[in-house]
């Protein structure tokens, strides 16, 4: 049996360089050829799943399976030094020519989807898988996150009126109570910083804790093709996975939703999993 790879070809851009080391002018190359083979998914595959395992934004790899031209000729650089850039949606390449240490010319990015031209299998949700003991310790740690930020987001929004009331008085009184307003003002402000602050990163981690959940119990990443029947309905929910969001005791996945023509659409789709009040 014959296997039929996929040959991609990408356009070149320089990237900036530090004008203050002089380098020799060097020919860049304008075009990237690769072929998409199993191989070089599997390796792509293996970097999202290190990406994501530790929480990282890019895993850069040396690719010695590009060819980079100039123009559309037989004439190609040799001795170029390739890395394949991979982040939770999307492939690049770079390179660099001698003498240059660092990558100074790149390709433009290509979704990871793309490549596989639409042949992409549309992950199930199985919502009974929710009831492991791994996906209850994390459902339950998630669940207190949210309970810390509902409560840090009612003490902020608790502040607004104070200093509000605060200002009022600060225009109708005399000098002397003015600076214990100002006093008073500053001493809200602080407060109120700090609160933001917390919540920020009680958010963070609800979100990093809640794309743990959809890789580690249903084996999702960003980027995947998700279709989800909620209770009660006979019509599917489908879109590609790009982020996802905690709002009290619910699960947000978010995403371009996928036409029945198999294509991504333009409209944002949500998939809402419940995750219930605590017993």
């Amino acid at each position: 049996m014959t296997t039929k790879n996929n040959i991609i070809c990408l356009g070149v851009n320089e990237l900036y360089q530090d004008k203050q080391v002089q380098y020799p002018p060097t020919t860049l190359p304008t075009l990237c050829f690769f072929e998409f083979t199993q191989t070089l998914q599997d390796t792509i595959d293996n970097a999202i799943r290190l990406l994501f395992e530790q929480s990282l934004h890019e895993v850069t790899i040396q690719a010695s399976n590009v060819n980079w031209y100039f123009n559309l000729t037989d004439r190609y650089h040799h001795n170029i030094r390739s890395l394949m850039h991979v982040d939770a949606m999307n492939i690049s390449f770079s390179g660099s020519l001698r003498p240059y240490k660092q990558s100074h010319f790149s390709t433009a990015k290509i979704s990871i989807n793309q490549l596989k031209f639409n042949q992409i299998p549309i992950n199930s949700i199985n919502l009974h898988q929710l009831t492991s003991p791994l996906a209850k310790g994390l459902i339950n740690k998630i669940k207190h996150l949210s309970r810390q930020y509902s409560e840090q987001e009612d003490l902020y929004y608790a502040i607004e009126p104070i200093v509000s009331h605060l200002r009022e008085l600060d225009e109708t009184t005399a000098f002397v109570i003015h600076l214990d307003s100002d006093l008073q003002l500053g001493l809200l402000n602080k407060k109120g910083n700090e609160l933001y602050a917390k919540m920020e990163t009680i958010e963070t981690e609800m979100n990093y804790l809640s794309e743990q959940l959809l890789y580690q119990i249903f084996g999702l990443t960003k980027g995947d093709w998700l279709s989800y029947i909620p209770a009660n309905s006979e019509t599917s929910t489908q879109l590609q996975f790009e982020q996802c969001r905690v709002y009290g005791t619910t699960l947000n996945i978010i995403g371009p939703c996928i036409t029945k023509a198999g294509l991504l659409g333009k409209k944002e789709q949500y998939i809402y999993i419940e995750f219930g009040e605590e017993k």
